[in-house]
Order: C-alpha cells, then sequence, then structure tokens
C-alpha cells in the first residue's frame, strides 16, 4: 500500500511536465498545491485553495495578501457583531453574524447585502460570475460562490459550516444550537427545512440515500470540489484534454459520490473520442479506452441517484425561492 501512495504523486507529476506552457502552468502549480492539501502534505486551507483556481484564471494576476486583508477584515466586523449583540456563548454566533452580514440590508456592509445574480447566473458568458473574489467586490454572485464565501467567513472567525450540494446547486449545512443540522440558502437568504429542499429541486431519494445530495461535505471533500473548479476553468479557458481528466479522476478517488465530477468526467470522455475521431489516423485502442470509461462513469452516476436538471429549471428553482421569500413577507417586492 506503502508503494501504491507513493506512485500515485510521482506518475501525476511525471504527466503534468507535458501541459507546462503559457497559462496553463498556474493551473498546474494550483493543481499540485490542491493535491498536497488532499494528501496531508499541506493543511487542508479552503481559502486558499478556492484562491488557486481564481487566480488560475486570472493568470497570476489575483493577489492573495490582499484577497485575505478583504476576508479578514470582513472577520473583524463579524466578531464586532457577536459582541455588540451579546452573544459570544453562543455556538452558532459566528454562523449567525455571517448569515446576516450577507444576507441582511445594515450599516456593517454598507447597506449592501450580498445578493443573486440572475444575469448569466451559470458563468457561460463570463466565468468569474462564480468568482468570490468578484463577489467581495460587488456584492452579487450565485449559488457557488455565495455558500463559498459563508464557509469561508465562519472559518476565519472560528465557527463551523459545511458546503452540500443539491443537482447544480451549493447550500450550507451547520449544527444549530440543539445538535441539529440547519440548511441556509444564502442564493436566497433563507433557512430551509430538508422537505423543501427534496420537493422544490425535485431530488430522487436514491441521490440522498447514497450521499449525493444533501449530505454535509468534509474538510477533504470541499478542496476535491474546489478541483472540480479548477477543472471546470481552465476546460472553459483552453478546452478539454488529458490534464482535466486527470484532475477529475483525482478528485473523484477522494469525493466518490459527486455527481458534478462524473458529469465532467462524461464531458470529457465524450470530447476525447470526438476528437481523436477527427484525426486522419484514429487510436481506436484510444477511443476503445475513453469509450469504456464513459460507460463505467454513467453507472457509477446512474446508480448515485443522478437527475439531469436543465438552466431553465434551475433558474425556475431560484425565482420559486424568490417567491417565497416574498409570501413570508422576508423581502419586499420591487
Amino acid at each position: 500500500m506503502k508503494i501504491c501512495k507513493l506512485l500515485i504523486p510521482l506518475i501525476t507529476l511525471f504527466s503534468l511536465s507535458a501541459y507546462s506552457q503559457d497559462g496553463k502552468q498556474y493551473f498546474i502549480d494550483a493543481y499540485r498545491e490542491q493535491l498536497a492539501m488532499i494528501q496531508g502534505e499541506k493543511p487542508i486551507d479552503f481559502k486558499r485553495a478556492v484562491f488557486l483556481t481564481e487566480n488560475s484564471y486570472y493568470k497570476g494576476k489575483l493577489n492573495y495578501q490582499a484577497y485575505c486583508t478583504d476576508i479578514s477584515n470582513i472577520g473583524t466586523k463579524l466578531k464586532l457583531m457577536i459582541k455588540l449583540k451579546g452573544i459570544e456563548k453562543y455556538k452558532t454566533a459566528g454562523n449567525w453574524a455571517a448569515f446576516a452580514y450577507m444576507t441582511d440590508s445594515s450599516s456593517v456592509n454598507n447597506f449592501k447585502p450580498y445578493r443573486y445574480d440572475f444575469d448569466d447566473f451559470m458563468g457561460d458568458k463570463d466565468w468569474t460570475k462564480q468568482f468570490i473574489t468578484k463577489l467581495i467586490k460587488t456584492h452579487t454572485g450565485n449559488c457557488h460562490s455565495l455558500p463559498f464565501l459563508y464557509k469561508i467567513l465562519c472559518e476565519q472567525i472560528g465557527a463551523k459550516a459545511s458546503l452540500a450540494l443539491g443537482p447544480n446547486h451549493v447550500y450550507i449545512k451547520h449544527i444549530d444550537e440543539n445538535g441539529q443540522w440547519t440548511n441556509l440558502e444564502l442564493t436566497s437568504g433563507s433557512i430551509t427545512r430538508d422537505q423543501w429542499i427534496i420537493k422544490s429541486m425535485d431530488i430522487p431519494i436514491e441521490a440522498i440515500k447514497s450521499g449525493a445530495y444533501m449530505a454535509p461535505l468534509s474538510e477533504k471533500e470541499c478542496i476535491a470540489f474546489t478541483m472540480f473548479d479548477l477543472a471546470e476553468t481552465y476546460n472553459f479557458q483552453y478546452g478539454t484534454d488529458k490534464f482535466v481528466l486527470d484532475i477529475v479522476n483525482t478528485a473523484i478517488r477522494n469525493f466518490p459520490t459527486c455527481i458534478p465530477l462524473y458529469c465532467l468526467k462524461l464531458d470529457c470522455c465524450r470530447e476525447l473520442v470526438e476528437s481523436e475521431n477527427k484525426k486522419p489516423s484514429p487510436n481506436k485502442d484510444y477511443i476503445a479506452a475513453n469509450v469504456a470509461s464513459y460507460k463505467e462513469t454513467q453507472a457509477k452516476v446512474d446508480g448515485l441517484g443522478y437527475k439531469s436538471e436543465t438552466p431553465e429549471s434551475y433558474k425556475a428553482f431560484l425565482q420559486g425561492m424568490e417567491n417565497e421569500k416574498k409570501k413570508r413577507g422576508l423581502i419586499k417586492s420591487n
């Protein structure tokens, strides 16, 4: 077993040398650092892992110290909120502060709460729509950046928060004062029940039983999920190649119930086959291997209870959350 553990990073490092060119090097370096976190060679640092992906997209132009300072400054505000409210003794004080800071309109956030950006919410035109660095500046984000920032802010002040997945969706789970899980929807700024999430997102019971959806992610799984972001961002900028597949396979080994990873792997296998078939002399063995991998991956994702969802249906889900808040008087109609 020790030999196998040593071989994996060695093989990975040798294979990465083929990709070292132009802006791709930033992705290689980011992958190596995220991998080191997962393998225990570096402390797990979700804030850092998220930054690595965004910095890769910008080809190393982001300033990590400035990023950390922005988060630290918000953390100082959260601690002050807790002190002024006199709730230091409560375990969930940090959760309350982060949630209130992001969802309420107050002087603490300059009367500008963090809102969902419905314009190009999938990032099809502007990939940075899902970035935390963009969210901090504009106070608008999506179901990716909003819960990511919440988790980072909680960790900044010593509170605990877990990411959880739904179909094309990320939200927050944390333990309440009674030791029970609470669901937070940062996209709508609301607290939601399990039953509502299941019904509104039409989540198959099989996907819940398998742990694919609605389960709190471990810290290692959170880093693996940042690898998913890294692979998707690379794919967005440079297209599909073996490097994307390498990242995905590594992430899957550490997060074997992650449906988004399997879906990305399916796309990779299909695109690699299509690309190979366009060559004058396609490598039949290479094609056969990717076809076999595609079938194996499809069987795995089906076994996890996967059910496809269109961007249109997801947008309807988001709008439903807004309508529900209006009914309950939590937000005002325009």
